[in-house]
């Protein structure tokens, strides 16, 4: 029998229908608009997430106020821009993920994340200077410089291949906009430009000569995967044997998704509930990231950009470790084999 956990991820939002709901849906509403008639295209993201709230979502996007309207006029839905349809190259200034993420060698002590690293790489380029444009800080406290893309060529997604914690965002991602709230923060725009400038030519020749992502190793096969997770030692007690059946039910939904079929946001959501297990020692946080990792590139993640694997593995995770989870009586009533 499939293990079912009844978790769900806990966005921090209002309760329906209050006013404080009504509020932020408002604000959603007129940010969403104001997208669009700015020339950018706009689809909804989980409420309180930044995961598709459409599967085909990039085809989907839209400016067409009517749909707008429908669309966050039900809920205060996060805003998503896809960078393709509204020609937009955006920068994304991280922070280090953790104690052991650190800048590569050769660097100077000033760089301590991807908005150093990016001051580093103006002072390092002939020719480059800070062009102002619309910038948008993130709930995490890291940096949206967001450009308008030049009428030709295509420019495709990097991850940390530009520099230490800088990714960009081109055709086939998106940014998330304005107004929008993740763990109770919301994105802001700065002071400053309100709209976006063209992407300077130096910050074009940096993006279109990055060197390409190391290619990912052979993707395990269904077989493969089933025989690791067949393998994972049963846990001594009942609680951590339920905790490995969730790990491994999570594994192999996961594993058999295909493309454009919301894998990445499986990825997170998978991440999350391991990392609730792992928060309340009924799992092994290495083991849980390996068999995720496992599962994320049998169905094809990571193919292009490994590093985006392991930075959805890490949100999920973190998220997770913040609201542990045990067993309770309805889970265990599902547990695999029936009640003891």
């Amino acid at each position: 029998m499939r293990v079912r956990d009844h978790s769900r991820l806990a966005p921090h939002v209002p309760t329906h229908n209050t006013d404080a709901f009504r509020t932020l849906r408002a604000q959603l509403l007129a940010s969403a608009s104001r997208y669009a008639d700015l020339g950018m295209y706009v689809h909804p993201l989980l409420v309180g997430g930044k995961e598709p709230r459409w599967r085909d979502w990039e085809s989907r996007a839209t400016r067409d106020p009517e749909l707008i309207e429908r669309t966050w006029g039900r809920a205060p839905f996060n805003i998503g821009i896809a960078c393709g349809p509204s020609q937009l190259i955006a920068i994304d200034l991280d922070l280090p993920h953790d104690s052991s993420d650190v800048p590569p060698p050769g660097l100077p002590s000033q760089v301590v994340d991807g908005s150093t690293m990016f001051r580093e790489f103006i002072h390092r380029t002939p020719g480059a200077s800070h062009t102002p444009t619309m910038t948008v800080r993130t709930p995490t406290g890291g940096l949206h410089l967001v450009y308008r893309a030049p009428g030709q060529g295509s420019i495709r997604n990097t991850a940390r291949t530009l520099g230490w914690c800088i990714d960009t965002r081109a055709a086939g991602g998106y940014i998330v906009g304005i107004g929008s709230v993740v763990d109770g923060r919301r994105y802001e725009l700065l002071n400053g430009p309100t709209e976006p400038a063209a992407l300077p030519d130096w910050l074009l020749t940096l993006i279109a000569t990055a060197p390409k992502p190391p290619k990912a190793g052979a993707r395990p096969s269904r077989a493969d995967l089933d025989a690791r997770l067949r393998a994972i030692p049963a846990g001594a007690t009942r609680e951590q044997r339920w905790a490995l059946g969730i790990l491994a039910s999570e594994c192999r939904e996961l594993a058999g998704m295909p493309a454009n079929s919301g894998r990445n946001q499986r990825l997170n959501l998978g991440a999350y509930r391991a990392g609730q297990l792992v928060a309340s020692g009924l799992l092994d946080q290495a083991l849980a990231e390996e068999e995720l990792t496992a599962a994320a590139e049998t169905c094809g993640l990571g193919a292009e950009y490994a590093h985006e694997i392991e930075k959805t593995l890490r949100s999920g995770m973190t998220a997770g470790l913040g609201r542990p989870r045990r067993m309770d009586a309805r889970s265990a009533a599902h547990q695999v084999g029936g009640a003891a």
